[in-house]
């Protein structure tokens, strides 16, 4: 079963403008923690960010994930129809995120992800000072480049002919590999939501994690996964 969700140009212009916005504003932040690294030890802190960045987004996405497949409404005014419904969609045609461009497959990701990176443009940035100071602002600007990515990697993992460097980084498992995505899709698709990298896909599911929010908010949605309004 195929589904086709046809953006509004509002929409559009909208998420293309967050995209866009999220690039600027990365690149400005970049810069601005670059001139104001005066030491080695701020230069160490800022670097171990970045990947700490990375598996913050694979969480984030996992849980995002998880709630949108979950709860909430389709029908609720905007967040619904641009947030839970495409989850929602993915499950009856999860090739359709393959048939999407690139405002449409990223867009709804830097919408959330540019007012986190303006507050941290305007009031985070260190000027000078103790190394620890460059952390939390390069953890946001590498956790908005990797959400950024998030959704092009699973487009990825659905596509039957990524580009070659792309497999090449699923089977180092850089990223969301189309062989452990494939859980997910697999009855009784309550599995492995991360979606960036999968890399905290075992370590959640052994602690439970996802269970103890469904115990948490107390009630979990009856349709199926994949069900959407007509």
């Amino acid at each position: 079963m195929k589904t086709s969700t046809v953006q509004s140009k509002a929409q559009r212009f909208l998420e293309g403008s967050a995209i866009a916005g999220v690039l600027v504003l990365s690149a400005l932040i970049a810069v601005e923690i670059l001139l104001a690294i005066h030491h080695p030890a701020a230069l160490l802190v800022a670097l171990c960010a970045l990947p700490a960045g990375y598996v913050l987004s694979d969480f984030t996405s996992g849980l995002i994930h998880f709630l949108a497949d979950n709860f909430g409404d389709p029908e609720t005014p905007y967040f619904g129809k641009n947030f839970i419904r495409p989850f929602r969609e993915h499950h009856v045609d999860p090739k359709g995120i393959t048939r999407h461009d690139f405002i449409e497959v990223n867009g709804a990701a830097c919408i959330l992800s540019f007012p986190v990176l303006l507050a941290t443009w305007k009031w985070l940035l260190p000027e000078t000072g103790d190394a620890s100071a460059f952390f939390f602002p390069a953890l946001i600007l590498s956790h908005a480049l990797s959400t950024l990515a998030t959704n092009q990697i699973h487009k990825w993992a659905h596509q039957e002919r990524p580009p070659r460097f792309v497999k090449k980084l699923q089977s180092w498992g850089a990223i969301l590999s189309p062989k452990h995505h494939e859980v997910h899709h697999t009855a009784p698709f309550d599995r492995h939501y991360c979606i960036t990298a999968g890399w905290l896909n075992g370590p959640l599911a052994r602690i439970k994690f996802f269970e103890s929010i469904e115990w948490l908010l107390g009630k979990k949605k009856k349709e199926p996964a994949g069900a959407v309004p007509a």
